[in-house]
């Protein structure tokens, strides 16, 4: 039997709600199904060993630029292994950070990091370097 969800209730601010839809476009449009954050989340959970290959200055210019407090609420459920993966992004970017990061911390990196590499796959599609790699 499958383990309980973990629910998360999240008050987010505007810019990092904005990500948030951002995020939810392009994965929709690459998968042509529409997508919820939890199936995101979910599809991002493999990556979360290379969201740590950040560079440091980038990371705090991300949590200056889009803080993750605010007045937005939004609620996300999710499996125990996917909540263990967006724990485990808090951990790898709160050590290099040197902060303690909260789930909300982690789903703005997540979703940093998605977007940023789905744009700039669309700019090497644009150019026709992804042909050659």
């Amino acid at each position: 039997m499958a383990a309980d969800p973990r629910h998360y209730t999240l008050d987010i601010s505007e810019h990092l709600f904005r990500l948030t839809t951002e995020g939810l476009r392009l994965h929709s449009n690459a998968t042509l199904r529409y997508q919820t954050l939890e199936d995101l989340i979910d599809a991002r959970a493999s990556a979360v060993s290379k969201i740590g290959n950040h560079d440091i200055s980038t990371l705090r210019e991300h949590f200056s630029v889009i803080p993750t407090k605010g007045n937005i609420r939004i609620n996300l459920s999710m499996s125990l292994d996917r909540a263990n993966s967006l724990d485990a992004v808090a951990t790898t970017i709160g050590k290099q950070l040197n902060a303690d990061l909260t789930a909300g911390d982690a789903l703005s990196v997540l979703l940093f990091d998605y977007v940023a590499e789905q744009k700039a796959a669309h700019i090497m599609a644009i150019g026709g370097f992804d042909k050659i790699l």
